[in-house]
């Protein structure tokens, strides 16, 4: 019987892709995930066992507050304080939920695969959007092209959410009711600039000024961090519509355009990763994503480099060009490319 590791956050999604791959023959350890210091675990751990209890698998709570502290809540903190809009989903996703730490974890209780409730699927080696278009996480996942991706299971992924809560009554899970999770788990409320002050990002939650593109201040805004490329509200009146088109940290500044001025003709994706079963050729045309909700658009690779330093930001760059100019590249959020259904790779945006 084939041992699996199922990251169990004590939600529906996660609680039903135990139950399914319990249905088809694996040997299932529930695995829930401290992230918060001298904790364990709390609600969503408590959940999860009740729901390891309810299927008879083991379950055991692993503390990763000092990896998710130092991996996650910092680049999220430093990526602020940098005037970007971070993506912590797709950051902790490289590091904790499919870092080299929870293979290695897998590894030691025997399991040859680790299974998470994510709406994706995994086959042949390759990432490929989910089944439920609404719900599909493959681009939050792209960080997976450099994790063992063969040992990764989603269960859900040729589901629908609506399919998963039908077969979680059914199968009288206890959390088949439980509501969505917020989408970032450690800033409580949407409190951001109290959150970014208790890690010592002070500045960036503090007034400054608004200003056009020739430097004529127009405005003042409410802190840095309340903003990204492309917004609109929360600027104030400005006379006619005017959009975020930079956010300079150094001097506090955020710098408005009209909505002609915010496109871009190309962007640098760093940090990035290739599928191994697909290839990132100069010339190559693409299907990029650049938020989570925004259609795909056009665009072609134009260069493809190794970049030598030490900063997160190094590793494999690629330039991409658009096929048309593209409204609010925000720096900082991923940019995915596939080719139909398939993620060929993903990064970080840099402008």
């Amino acid at each position: 019987m084939k041992k699996v590791m199922v990251e169990m956050s004590g939600g529906v999604d996660s609680s039903t892709a135990a139950a399914i791959l319990i249905e088809q023959g694996f040997d299932v350890s529930g695995v829930t995930f401290c992230t918060t210091p001298g904790t364990t675990g709390g609600k969503s751990a408590r959940d999860a066992k009740l729901v390891a209890d309810h299927l008879r698998v083991p379950h055991s709570v692993v503390d990763l507050s000092a990896q998710f502290e130092r991996d996650v809540i910092g680049n999220f903190v430093n990526e602020y304080k940098s005037g970007r809009t971070p993506n912590p989903c797709a950051v902790c996703n490289r590091h904790i939920k499919f870092g080299p730490p929870l293979f290695e974890m897998a590894a030691e209780l025997g399991c040859e695969y680790i299974a998470t409730g994510h709406y994706a699927i995994t086959e042949g080696g390759e990432l490929r959007r989910g089944t439920d278009v609404q719900k599909d996480q493959s681009y939050f996942l792209y960080p997976i092209l450099a994790a063992p991706i063969e040992r990764i299971l989603f269960p859900l992924g040729a589901m629908t959410k609506v399919e998963t809560r039908a077969l979680a009554r059914k199968l009288n899970i206890p959390t088949a009711d439980k509501g969505e999770s917020q989408d970032i788990c450690f800033v409580p409320g949407t409190d951001y600039a109290r959150f970014l002050r208790s890690r010592g990002a002070d500045a960036v939650a503090v007034a400054g000024n608004i200003v056009n593109v020739d430097g004529g201040i127009i405005g003042t805004h409410t802190g840095i961090h309340n903003y990204t490329v492309g917004q609109r509200k929360g600027l104030g009146a400005l006379g006619k519509p005017m959009y975020v088109k930079q956010i300079i940290p150094a001097d506090n500044t955020v710098v408005v355009a009209e909505d002609s001025q915010i496109v871009s003709n190309e962007a640098v994706i760093e940090n990035a990763v290739i599928s191994k079963t697909r290839k990132v050729d100069v010339g190559g045309r693409y299907a990029v994503q650049i938020r989570y909700r925004s259609k795909p658009v056009g665009a072609a690779a134009v260069s493809i480099n190794t970049v030598n330093d030490k900063s997160d930001s190094g590793g494999l760059t690629i330039r991409i060009k658009f096929d048309e100019p593209v409204r609010a590249v925000s720096p900082g959020q991923a940019a995915v490319l596939y080719d139909g259904d398939t993620v060929v790779a993903g990064g970080t945006i840099r402008l």
